[in-house]
């Protein structure tokens, strides 16, 4: 990561952990305050914005950016983890909620892709498909007033 030692990379992973804690408190609010789809609108926008901001910053300063995108990650899940019950019937949560989780797979796959493309191309693509999210979300709208 843009020249950083073992110890630095903690540091970073810590400062997106810290964030994401945050998060669950922040975006439990937010979600609450605005609904789950201006929510997932703000949160993945946000999560998006941040990971592209990244791209061009130096070290230090995308240090500083790493709380904020921790905030907005861990927080959309939570936002849409409460979602989940009120879209799928209780015979077919099990299922809906082992599809949520399968999304913890792709880490993984990520990381192989980037192997291959490279860091950078790959939080492109990363934010790409967050704000592919969006268009989704708002298709759910009807589904979540009933």
């Amino acid at each position: 990561m843009k020249g950083a030692n073992l110890p630095m990379v903690g540091v970073a992973l810590t400062m997106i952990f810290a964030g994401g804690a945050a998060g669950k408190l922040a975006c439990g609010f937010l979600g609450a305050r605005l609904g789950v789809v201006r929510a997932v609108f703000v949160t993945e926008g946000l999560t998006a914005a941040g990971i592209l901001a990244l791209l061009p910053l130096p070290l230090m300063a995308g240090l500083a950016v790493l709380p904020l995108i921790g905030v907005a990650l861990n927080g959309t899940s939570s936002v849409l983890y409460g979602t989940v019950p009120e879209l799928v019937a209780p015979e077919r949560r099990q299922r809906a909620f082992s599809l949520f989780y399968t999304g913890a797979l792709s880490p993984a796959l990520y990381g192989l892709a980037s192997d291959a493309a490279g860091v950078p191309m790959m939080m492109g693509l990363i934010a790409g498909v967050l704000l592919v999210t969006l268009p989704l979300a708002w298709a759910l709208r009807p589904a979540l007033r009933g």
